[in-house]
């Protein structure tokens, strides 16, 4: 099987943040809320000196919502376990489901253009800061950076093919930064 590892290939799903037990089970922390089918990954991929490694599963165990356990096959002891704590769990693009209407995921909108209802150009998108209760678009404009929150209420559309995001911003909000 041919494995990409080029890290545009995939997206951030998760962090581990411990070890399970001695038997080398290793506990990973959602980080975002994407649909994604768990029951069909049998690889993730774990970064390690910034090079994503292949790692196949042999079970998931459901501790909560955002809380997973793994069970992975190269991993059979506490001390292989401590040394994945702390480090960063991608998945391939592939394994999302398609998005639509102003629905996206933060990977697909950097660089995308930040234009007001009314036709003006607020800036590009740096990137989207991802947090539960609620994400931001980090724009940059050419004196400074904005923050603006993406909700339904704001983001009027989203056109991928011309790379533009329409907003309605509540009036006098750029004067805020």
């Amino acid at each position: 099987m041919d494995i990409s590892t080029d890290k545009k290939d995939y997206f951030l799903f998760a962090f581990t943040h411990s070890k399970s037990n001695f038997k080398g089970e290793l506990k990973i922390k959602l980080i975002n809320n994407y649909k994604i089918d768990l029951k069909s990954i049998q690889t993730i991929f774990i970064e390690e000196d910034n090079v994503l490694i292949p790692y196949k599963l042999n079970k998931i165990k459901y501790q909560n919502k955002n809380n997973l356990t793994l069970i992975i096959d190269q991993i059979n002891c506490e001390s292989k376990a401590k040394q994945l704590v702390s480090k960063k769990c991608f998945l391939p693009k592939n394994h999302l489901p398609e998005r639509k209407g102003i629905d996206f995921y933060s990977f697909q909108v950097k660089d995308f253009v930040v234009i007001d209802k009314s036709n003006k150009k607020i800036g590009i998108i740096d990137e989207i800061v991802e947090r539960p209760i609620q994400s931001l678009m980090v724009v940059n404009t050419n004196s400074k950076e904005i923050l603006i929150p993406i909700h339904r209420d704001i983001v009027l559309s989203v056109n991928h093919k011309k790379k533009e995001i329409r907003v309605e911003l509540p009036n006098n909000f750029l004067d805020l930064f």
